[in-house]
């Protein structure tokens, strides 16, 4: 007998993805070391999610932030991340060895990695806050 196990996407729809990752930086924006890692960046950074298929696009400056939703074009991005939504789950909740999943080409980056490398203090603050407000419940 061969038995197999359907694995589901953790996030089956684009605005399921959206609504994660939207609600986590608002939330994380009120704390102290989130808002000084994001005085220190001037940075555009689109994220291209497959599975499900979405686009955002960071935008930091000034100490402030925007994520908007589908592809701008009237914003030019520094830095593009490529990564499913599964993948993209993993990051936020630090459940992923980044590194080791740029080199195995599960996250694509177009553009500078020591630009990404800009970002680390903010992806910290998250991937820790993340954790904390995850408290084993999945999204």
């Amino acid at each position: 007998m061969v038995c197999c196990t359907v694995l589901m996407a953790i996030f089956e729809a684009p605005d399921q993805l959206y609504s994660y990752i939207s609600e986590l930086f608002e939330e994380i924006a009120t704390l102290p070391e989130a808002q000084a890692a994001l005085k220190s960046l001037t940075l555009n950074v689109r994220f291209n999610y497959t599975q499900p298929d979405c686009t955002m696009t960071l935008t930091a400056a000034n100490g402030e932030y925007t994520i908007t939703r589908g592809t701008c074009e009237d914003i030019d991005p520094d830095v593009e991340l490529t990564m499913t939504g599964d993948v993209a789950y993993k990051f936020w909740t630090g459940e992923l060895n980044v590194m080791g999943a740029i080199t195995t080409r599960e996250i694509g980056i177009i553009g500078s990695l020591g630009k990404v490398m800009r970002l680390a203090p903010l992806i910290k603050t998250a991937v820790r806050y993340n954790r904390e407000r995850k408290s084993g419940c999945e999204p």
